[in-house]
């Protein structure tokens, strides 16, 4: 215990020595006064003008200090005081003590009155007035040096040196005896305070456990409650069940599928084979399985329910106590609903794309039918200039029809596998040109498109490769053509067409609207939002450069 709380502590065993001593102190006071009363009106009656009453009437004088010592006891404003009031009222007892025994003479009749006196009030000090052992000690000092003052002023001293030592010893043996019983009083009252104040901290330690452990069960009672109004709020078919395979709760929708199939509702603590008779062996395995390796478990199971089938799922829940599964929770949910609505969804899908295969299958039998009139227009018409013009136009047409039968043939609607396509339309316009001696390579990266990207791009290498055919190798030059297609960077493509012919004409330019060929291939690489790169080394290269175009028009059904 440190100092200052060690001081912090008597200090407070002096406040409650004192304030509780305040009921002994008012009736020890009250009892003395009543005595000392009665014993002066007994010698009023019967022995009035005596030495011996003279001697005691002188004894009045502390009456007032006594009746003023009770009267603080009641007055609690007064009580953070006591210990200064009574050390004044107990100085004003020894001036009394002292101005008393100026008027004793032990050569008189009645002077052991004097005495006797200085000994109750030694007494009666000690007893009485609970106050700091230090003051208790000092005043008591204080009233024996006031007895030998007063008898060495009123000569007694000089004149009997006998009776005055006598009559001191016993007045200091008095001092002794009440000095140890305050003294005894004094450390019984410690002890008392001390085992009082752990009776009180460890009181407040019980209550405030018993609070804490009250709070705690309170909260406990709310958030189960609140555990089984959630449970209650949910629609699906919830129970819990021990490692004993018996029913800790069920919630109120599990009650009303009891209550509609005619089945106990008050289940909780029964087993659970006993509750569903019909439960197979594998939800008991399920059960146990959470239980053994604590991991939810989710499973669909077709059940029967009034007379119909329903499609339930079944959630098995792991509930954890002290890092073991000490219940399972189980959740069946009916999804028979949506069971027919995804199987809808299915269907509709599935017909979506039946559909959308028919339409690429009608448009590339349209187009072809298209490819069909114009070839008969060629056989009928002889002027090259015309024919050339409708080649160009079937070219470009059988590019967009690639794509559909490209379409139609996927296991995909939504993408077309570049690299085939460009491949097959490469092909188709080697076999045109059938008569040059041009090789053709290509090296294509797979990978797949929308049609808005495959479109344009089919265009663009249609124009190109024409070109090639057409410009770059004339009088029947032999020369190689390249295609290739690569991943540059992501969701970034490079598709080069390249030859090793004569090379543009220096008045070459993309710009020019002269050709019809290039213009398309311009307004095609802008709507790609690519770009286009020439290279006129050792013939020529065309560079596009672009990103795969998201499809923004879907057919929905």
């Amino acid at each position: 215990m440190s100092g200052r709380s060690g001081k912090n502590l008597k200090k407070e065993f002096e406040e409650f020595f004192m304030i509780s001593s305040l009921p002994a102190m008012r009736i020890g006071l009250f009892l003395t006064l009543a005595m000392f009363s009665c014993f002066a009106l007994f010698n009023i009656f019967f022995f009035p003008g005596s030495p011996e009453q003279l001697y005691y009437n002188r004894f009045w004088i502390i009456s007032p200090i006594m009746i003023l010592s009770v009267i603080v006891t009641y007055i609690k404003p007064l009580h953070k005081w006591l210990h200064v009031i009574y050390i004044i009222l107990n100085l004003l007892i020894c001036l009394a003590v002292c101005y008393v025994g100026l008027f004793s003479n032990f050569s008189e009749k009645g002077s052991e009155y004097y005495f006797a006196w200085v000994m109750l009030v030694v007494i009666g000090f000690f007893v009485f007035y609970k106050m700091p052992f230090s003051s208790v000690v000092v005043i008591g000092l204080i009233q024996i040096a006031a007895f030998s003052v007063a008898n060495i002023l009123n000569l007694n001293f000089q004149q009997r040196p006998f009776f005055y030592f006598n009559n001191l010893f016993f007045v200091i043996a008095i001092y002794s005896i009440g000095f140890m019983m305050a003294y005894m009083f004094r450390s019984l009252n410690w002890k008392n305070f001390l085992h009082q104040k752990a009776l009180s901290k460890n009181n407040l330690q019980l209550l405030g456990e018993i609070n804490e452990r009250k709070q705690a069960v309170e909260a406990f009672q709310r958030s189960e409650i609140q555990y089984h109004n959630t449970l209650d709020s949910i629609p699906d078919w919830i129970y819990v069940v021990d490692r004993q395979f018996r029913i800790v709760i069920i919630n109120s929708a599990m009650k009303e599928s009891h209550i509609s199939h005619d089945m106990a509702v008050e289940v909780v603590g029964k087993l659970i084979t006993e509750v569903y008779p019909f439960m197979t062996e594998v939800t008991i395995g399920e059960l146990q399985h959470v239980f053994d390796h604590g991991a939810m478990l989710v499973t669909e199971q077709k059940m029967p329910l009034m007379n119909r089938e329903i499609h339930a799922e079944i959630r098995r829940v792991p509930i954890y106590k002290d890092h073991e599964v000490i219940q399972v929770m189980t959740i069946l949910r009916d999804r028979s609903k949506e069971k027919e609505v995804e199987e809808l969804k299915q269907k509709n899908a599935e017909q979506k794309e039946i559909m959308l295969r028919e339409i690429h299958h009608r448009v590339k039998n349209n187009l072809a039918i298209v490819i069909s009139l114009l070839n008969l227009q060629l056989r009928n018409n002889t002027d090259p200039e015309l024919r050339r013009i409708i080649r160009d136009i079937e070219l470009r047409i059988r590019s967009m029809a690639l794509i559909h039968e490209h379409l139609y043939r996927s296991e995909n609607l939504a993408h077309i596998p570049l690299a085939a396509y460009l491949h097959s339309l490469a092909t188709i316009i080697t076999g045109t040109f059938s008569g040059h001696r041009v090789n053709l390579v290509t090296m294509l990266d797979p990978t797949d498109v929308s049609i808005e990207t495959a479109l344009p791009l089919g265009l663009i290498a249609n124009e190109l490769l024409t070109n090639a055919f057409k410009y770059a190798f004339p009088n029947n030059r032999e020369g190689e053509i390249q295609v290739n297609l690569r991943k540059d960077e992501e969701d970034t493509f490079a598709l080069m067409i390249g030859d090793n012919g004569i090379g543009l004409p220096a008045s070459f330019s993309l710009d020019s609207e002269k050709s019809l060929g290039m213009f398309i291939v311009r307004l095609l690489v802008e709507q790609l939002d690519g770009k286009i790169e020439i290279s006129r080394l050792n013939g020529t290269t065309f560079t596009v450069r672009f990103r795969n175009l998201i499809s923004k028009n879907k057919i929905s059904l």
